[in-house]
């Protein structure tokens, strides 16, 4: 096994371990946090599974239950005449803006006489009010078909149970299967999920229970008890979940159950909807508020919720047997585990990140989709902390491995640039199929910089210290590399003394970009330059002196070398014109010296100086060249000067050598000591001693390198 796939495979295993430890340890103390702080994890483990909820499938509906809304219209009865109130003692009790609890005597006896098995009123009927007299006779007679809420209050930690009002049941009400609480018991996120059918209240205290504790039914456990069904119920008092029986429309949007009201309304009584109490027959009857102007709202994992509606779903789950079953901690365990393994295994046979990427998705949301499966079989599994370990785990090793990759590869490049050009390095890494890795070569037109050290022949062989001379050297080196670096050049080679790079030949930005970037490389060694030698000349060294050459065009591009060793070069006239600038320094006693095709990218950026059209050794055509003196910048002017040299080189190209003479005199004198006015002063005074021999071109042929 190579070292790469040993630090995948270490990599793979430690992602996939670490993951399964943090999200077990969090998986298993996600009770604990949550009832020290608001902890966010429990939270999300919730929401995934209520989006399982959403997606599997509903309980059904059993057609014994029958919900009667105490509603907005029941109260205002604005649908009806008044004749059709006064007709009614009942709905002239319900016109009242605060409802006499004979209301629900005439409630109860409607339905009852009609042949509900049981009616149940989710109120908690506190305090003595009016008609409490005749509820009370009413929950006497129908005793067995009625049920009305009590509830539990929590003060400090501690549970107590509040019955109805005395005047409507007397004491001893926990005994009195009249009475069902109505509380509901929310998860942390305070979403309802699960039905409490039967409680104590040291169940509720998390306290032991003793032998005399008192048991408690719920408001829907004692509906379903009361009809007759009481094997349904669950004989323990665990908090169970259960499966809804409608779907997730908010209220304003699904269709609304029949407004209480009606029943004592003739015309309505008689509809099909209630047959003359007929549709009542042998039904659990559920009344209660609904509506938001009540206020009585739940949050389901479906959305909001009616109390009441609550209670009829919780029923519903008794009658139909829709109580959801949970695995066990050591399963859930077992399940993030199993994500993990899942997780090794992509990593482990699959190399291609991006496959990966797409097949760690898939199987995510095949998890996700078995979920929803087993949630329709009755089976609850948690869903958030297997689907975390394996996405934590698939991902948290690809970005591991994306960070090594490029570890390695900075490595391989520190190594590879020690001996090749940075961007070439970055290519052959970066793009090892690409051209640069063929032995093949490629015509581009690129922009080239040569830089040579003046007279450091005649310095190394008069050296009495060559360590001392080979570390000045290298330190010049450093210096101008880095320059060509920062520049985004391609560093060639050294030549002895000499530098070589280029511009555009693996990467480019356009010709211009190339151009300007060599130009402002050979003014920062310029500069560089001139720091470095006062420095050299404190510690005892020769200071030194450069020229540089730059020209731009066509050249070709490749693997250059033998067999046993290549590197990637340039070759061409550009090329060897660009060698021949860096000479031609020499003779106008200057240190930057550029090409004709270089001239239009940059004039803008810097300021140009024609210098002159030359014929370099072994080349026939002529070439116009520059100097360069500095970049351009705002607010600073060219020199006085540029003008007249600019008017004096007109003047000798066109053979006027005596205005010539004078123009270079007058530029001598605002600039003392300017050695191209000097050279091109002396050619003057030579060539009207000794005119040229035919036509004049103004072409000077260079007779060495």
């Amino acid at each position: 096994m190579t070292l790469g796939k040993r630090h995948h495979h270490r990599t793979l295993l430690i992602s996939s371990l670490g993951w399964v430890a943090l999200v077990s340890l969090l998986y298993s103390t996600q009770h604990y946090l949550q009832a020290l702080i608001d902890w966010p994890y429990r939270r999300f483990e919730l929401a995934v599974q209520d989006r399982v909820t959403r997606l599997a499938r509903l309980a059904p509906v059993d057609s014994r239950l029958v919900f009667l809304a105490d509603d907005a219209p029941s109260h205002t009865l604005d649908a009806l005449w008044e004749d059709e109130i006064a007709a009614s003692p009942a709905l002239k009790l319900m016109k009242r803006r605060n409802w006499s609890r004979e209301v629900y005597a005439l409630i109860l006896e409607r339905l009852a006489t009609a042949g509900a098995k049981v009616v149940g009123f989710d109120y908690m009927f506190q305090g003595e009010y009016d008609g409490d007299e005749a509820f009370r006779a009413a929950l006497e007679k129908w005793r067995n078909a009625v049920v009305i809420g009590g509830y539990w209050e929590q003060t400090h930690g501690t549970h107590s149970y509040n019955p109805p009002s005395k005047s409507l049941i007397p004491l001893g009400q926990e005994h009195d299967d009249r009475v069902g609480y109505v509380n509901v018991f929310p998860d942390e996120d305070i979403v309802t999920r699960r039905v409490r059918p039967q409680t104590t209240r040291e169940d509720l205290d998390g306290s032991p229970n003793v032998p005399d504790s008192v048991v408690y039914e719920s408001l829907a456990a004692r509906m379903v008890r009361k009809a007759g069904l009481d094997s349904l119920i669950p004989k323990d008092r665990y908090s169970r979940i259960f499966r809804y029986a409608f779907k997730g429309e908010t209220l304003d949007e699904r269709q609304a159950p029949p407004s209480l009201y009606g029943i004592f309304v003739p015309a309505i009584w008689g509809a099909p909807n209630f047959r003359n109490g007929a549709a009542f027959k042998d039904k659990i009857v559920l009344i209660g508020p609904e509506g938001r102007y009540n206020k009585d709202l739940l949050m389901s994992p479906f959305g909001q919720v009616a109390g009441p509606e609550f209670h009829l779903n919780a029923a519903n789950a008794m009658l139909q047997g829709q109580f959801l079953k949970e695995t066990s901690r050591a399963v859930d365990l077992g399940l993030i585990a199993a994500a993990a393994l899942i997780a090794w295994l992509c990593g482990r046979f699959v190399t291609r990140p991006a496959l990966r990427v797409i097949l760690v998705v898939l199987l995510a949301a095949g998890c996700f989709w078995a979920a929803v499966g087993l949630h329709n079989v009755d089976w609850v599994v948690p869903v958030f902390s297997p689907l975390l370990t394996l996405l934590g785990a698939a991902f948290s090793f690809s970005i591991a491995e994306q960070i090594l990759d490029r570890l390695e590869r900075a490595r391989l490049r520190r190594t590879f640039e020690r001996y090749v050009s940075r961007d070439v390095v970055k290519e052959l890494v970066d793009n090892p199929e690409g051209w640069l890795s063929t032995v093949g070569g490629k015509r581009k037109f690129i922009t080239v910089l040569f830089s040579d050290v003046r007279g450091f022949t005649t310095l190394t062989e008069s050296a009495t210290d060559p360590q001392a001379l080979v570390a000045q050297l290298n330190e010049y080196f450093d210096e101008m590399v880095r320059i060509v670096f920062a520049h985004n050049g391609t560093l060639d080679k050294f030549i002895g003394d000499a530098v070589m790079a280029h511009w555009g030949s693996i990467v480019s930005e356009g010709e211009a970009t190339d151009a300007r970037r060599a130009v402002d490389t050979g003014l920062q060694m310029r500069e560089t330059l001139a720091r470095l030698n006062p420095s050299w000349k404190q510690r005892g060294m020769l200071e030194l002196q450069f020229g540089i050459g730059i020209n731009h065009g066509e050249a070709i591009v490749g693997n250059l070398g033998c067999e046993a060793k290549m590197e990637v070069s340039v070759i061409g006239d550009a090329v060897n014109l660009a060698s021949r600038l860096e000479g031609v320094t020499k003779k106008y006693h200057i240190d930057l010296c550029i090409g004709a095709l270089v001239a239009p990218y940059v004039r803008d950026a810097f300021i140009l100086r024609s210098l002159d059209l030359i014929v370099v050794q072994g080349k026939t055509k002529p070439v116009e060249i520059f100097a360069v003196l500095d970049a351009r910048t705002e607010g600073v002017a060219d020199p006085v000067w540029l003008p007249l040299h600019e008017e004096a080189m007109r003047l000798y190209r066109h053979g006027d050598f005596s205005s010539a003479e004078t123009r270079w005199r007058e530029v001598i004198a605002q600039s003392p000591g300017d050695s191209v006015s000097e050279v091109f002063l002396e050619r003057c005074v030579a060539l009207q001693k000794e005119p040229p021999a035919g036509e004049w071109t103004g072409i000077f042929e260079m007779k060495s390198k």
